[in-house]
């Protein structure tokens, strides 16, 4: 008994210090190279269906926000509390980092300006999540969503789904431990001692995360047949909740106007493949389309350093995001 004291205080003391000493307990994740979620459990927490989620209720500051401060509310979104009792129309924005306002102040994203454009006549939820794909987003609105009651559900993905799989495993095939693991995970990944552990541990038997990609036969996150599948049953979930789904088509910074004169970008390719599905299930299934990318072609000043970041546009982007659906709600569904 009286080792098992010693060992708990002895822990404590190390916890403490290493608090102290803010000590770097960084640690890549093999699994999803790009999208570094997993690797900041100050922010997210492991889940089983969505492989992470915000941690409720907290304001944070991290390296993983570079350097910036968001406050995540009681239901793991972006925002102020969100009222339990409904008193007006609800739109919830479902996406991406885009859609979550990266590096943009909470006021200036657009689903904040999208409630201003629309004059109070709807409520508007931020139900974004940095990192998360169409597979990721579908089982966000049906696990998370549906019970906010929303009228209507923009719906903007592309950019993670495009991204390389790490070991060649695609989002649909992900298989995490059970709840009871990482349930435990969760509560340990709060403390510093276990971080600390888990980066030695794992830093002397991971391979580099280069590794893990076969650049001979590519495996995304959600090729394109499946990013089609999972849009049209975001979709189904929403009009069969009643309320109205709309698609919008992910931007990316014209060659034409970001980049030098004869630029040329096979990841611009790609990407507009994405695009032209989101475009085709919009057709096919009579369902609502904002074309945000076609919009954002024709203008400039809609990235800070198109170069460095083209996924994410600025607060004028967002502020023309924002019009642009505002404009197609007032048109087309009503307030």
């Amino acid at each position: 008994m009286a080792g098992l004291v010693a060992v708990l205080i002895f822990i404590v003391l190390v916890e403490v210090v290493l608090r102290l000493v803010k000590a770097d307990d960084y640690f890549q994740n093999r699994f999803f190279i790009v999208n570094r979620a997993l690797d900041y459990p100050e922010i997210f927490q492991r889940d089983r269906d969505l492989f992470w989620r915000f941690r409720p209720d907290r304001t944070v500051t991290s390296k993983f926000f570079e350097g910036e401060t968001y406050r995540i509310n009681s239901y793991g979104l972006r925002g102020d509390e969100i009222p339990a009792e409904k008193k007006k129309k609800r739109i919830i924005t479902l996406g991406n980092s885009c859609t979550f306002g990266w590096g943009i102040p909470l006021n200036q994203t657009y689903a904040k300006q999208l409630e201003k454009n629309l004059q109070g006549h709807y409520e508007v939820i931020n139900g974004a999540v940095p990192g998360y794909s169409s597979f990721q987003g579908d089982k966000f609105f049906e696990n998370d969503l549906l019970d906010l009651r929303p009228d209507i559900v923009t719906v903007l993905f592309a950019w993670n789904d495009h991204w390389a799989a790490a070991l060649q495993i695609a989002d649909k095939d992900q298989e995490f431990p059970p709840k009871i693991i990482l349930e435990t995970q969760n509560f340990l990944a709060r403390f510093h001692f276990y971080r600390l552990m888990k980066k030695t541990l794992l830093s002397a038997v991971e391979k580099n995360p280069d590794s893990t990609f076969d650049r001979s036969n590519i495996v995304y996150r959600v090729g394109l047949d499946d990013f089609g599948l999972n849009l049209k049953e975001i979709c189904e979930r929403v009009r069969e909740a009643g309320a109205t789904p709309v698609l919008l088509t992910s931007p990316i910074p014209s060659l034409e106007k970001y980049y030098p004169p004869g630029a040329r970008s096979s990841l611009h390719a790609f990407h507009e493949k994405y695009n032209q599905v989101i475009r085709n299930i919009s057709a096919v299934y009579n369902i609502d389309l904002v074309d945000l990318a076609r919009e954002f072609d024709n203008q400039d000043g809609l990235w800070d350093d198109a170069l460095r970041d083209p996924i994410h546009f600025n607060a004028r982007g967002h502020e023309l995001a924002a019009r642009l659906i505002a404009d197609y709600i007032e048109k087309n569904i009503g307030l």
